[in-house]
């Protein structure tokens, strides 16, 4: 079973960070949110403390690995909350209609699948990762995942976490994004209450846009790790959203 912990009293929160991150990315929000959410937060395969126990996932495969984490808590009812590629879990989720998603909220990630070219850049990042390591990896490609106004105490923060990451997590977390399906007509026709974050100046992931009335959607002045860069507007928008 994946490693997690869980943090806080009030309504369930399910926290699934991105690639390269692991449950402490959320770190910055916890002081604020755990007087009002029973928060759940899990490391996903090859990252932080969980191991890899499988040759190959899919984003299907993360979804059911959290769902037993849920099972095990007795929590049968929550809102899942994905950042980046945990966004894409949190989709699938909702499009296999997993029964403990009351809310969901997509933090800097995006319904399309990738493109063709998408798809040869993280094939050419999973050779990077083999030839030279994951260090070397995150300290070229995190700098990307900030505003250029970014502290440096937060880049190195996430570079911390990345560094945590192994090889072979990396490389499959890196395939199951690679093959992931388009789920833009879900969100378009989804009925379940979903909230958007978008950064202005996230280069990482496209805009998410939909006339769905059930979706909100907040902007940050941030780039792809808005609850590190602005964590007093991420913990504000989560508060206004469910309570």
């Amino acid at each position: 079973m994946l490693h997690y912990d869980r943090i806080g009293n009030g309504e369930k929160l399910v926290l699934i960070h991105g690639f390269l991150g692991d449950c402490t990315i959320f770190n910055p929000i916890m002081g604020e949110l755990q007087d009002h959410f029973d928060m759940i937060r899990i490391d996903l395969p090859g990252h932080g403390k969980s191991a890899v126990e499988k040759s190959s996932y899919s984003i299907y495969d993360y979804v059911e690995a959290i769902s037993n984490i849920l099972k095990k808590e007795r929590i049968v009812s929550a809102t899942w909350l994905g950042h980046s590629m945990g966004g894409y879990i949190v989709l699938a989720a909702l499009q296999k209609k997993t029964p403990s998603i009351e809310k969901a909220i997509l933090a800097y990630t995006s319904t399309s699948a990738d493109t063709a070219e998408a798809q040869k850049k993280r094939a050419t990042q999973q050779q990077n990762i083999i030839a030279n390591g994951v260090r070397p990896f995150v300290d070229n490609v995190m700098p990307a995942f900030f505003a250029p106004h970014a502290q440096d105490k937060d880049i190195e923060f996430a570079k911390q976490i990345g560094y945590r990451a192994n090889e072979n997590g990396l490389i499959i977390a890196l395939e199951a994004m690679k093959t992931r399906q388009d789920q833009t007509e879900l969100l378009n026709t989804a009925t379940t209450p979903i909230l958007i974050f978008e950064g202005t100046q996230d280069n990482i992931v496209k805009p998410i846009n939909t006339d769905n009335i059930v979706v909100q959607k907040i902007i940050t002045n941030t780039g792809h790790l808005g609850m590190i860069e602005e964590p007093d507007a991420f913990t504000s928008g989560i508060k206004q959203f469910l309570l």
